[in-house]
């Protein structure tokens, strides 16, 4: 899988930081998760150069099995990946889907191949990648059971969505309790820091904006 990084500011993690600049943990990150399923993975951070990342998804497009991209995927002046891709004659299949966080996420193949795009935002991005990204490169390593797995769980609380027109996913902890364990709603300062803490994820289907306290659902678990 060739993960592909885009941004000025991006910088590969061990190479010094300049002002304005950070590390590229949403590579790193999905690089993890591929490593997790034994995936091998090749990395590269490029510019918001149109040059740049034409020529890093050509030649990853001959290189690697599937491509993921990270960044400039929603609609910027520095978003280009989406038509970077239609210059070099991709098929897409979806572009900007219901779901929170996340909305940004597409797909499509690329002479034959499957290229992923991501939001750079990093719960949006690691969002995209295990819902949509992840059990597509599962199902092509072959896997039998492709998404995250789950488990029944009760919520201890009301979960509410922003609004009822997409799937929201929620980040939560796991206690362990009889007859059932329960889902706890992180609401942490930042969502990088419950993006951290996470043990499991729950989804608010379209159509909804709240789980009354002690409804019963699936939760994907994440450890």
């Amino acid at each position: 899988v060739a993960i592909i990084a885009t941004g000025d500011e991006v910088v590969a993690p061990g190479q010094p930081l300049s002002e304005g600049q950070l590390y590229a943990s949403n590579m790193t990150t999905l690089a993890g998760w591929c490593r997790r399923y034994g995936l091998k993975t090749h990395l590269q951070v490029v510019r918001d150069d149109a040059d740049e990342i034409f020529e890093a998804l050509k030649r990853f497009n001959t290189t690697a099995d599937a491509i993921v991209t990270s960044g400039g995927a929603w609609t910027g002046d520095r978003d280009l990946v989406a038509a970077i891709l239609d210059r070099l004659g991709w098929r897409q299949i979806f572009h900007r889907i219901r779901i929170g966080p996340g909305k940004a996420v597409g797909f499509g193949l690329l002479h034959a191949k499957p290229v992923f795009i991501l939001p750079g935002g990093p719960p949006s991005n690691l969002m995209g990648f295990l819902q949509i990204a992840l059990p597509g490169l599962l199902k092509l390593a072959g896997y039998r059971h492709t998404g995250l797995p789950t488990v029944q769980v009760t919520s201890d609380r009301d979960l509410t969505g922003r609004h009822a027109d997409w799937t929201q996913f929620l980040y939560g902890t796991i206690e362990m309790r009889s007859p059932m364990p329960v889902f706890h709603l992180l609401r942490s300062r930042s969502r990088l820091q419950s993006m951290a803490e996470a043990q499991a994820v729950v989804a608010i289907p379209e159509g909804k904006t709240i789980l009354p306290a002690g409804s019963v659902i699936a939760a994907q678990l994440l450890e």
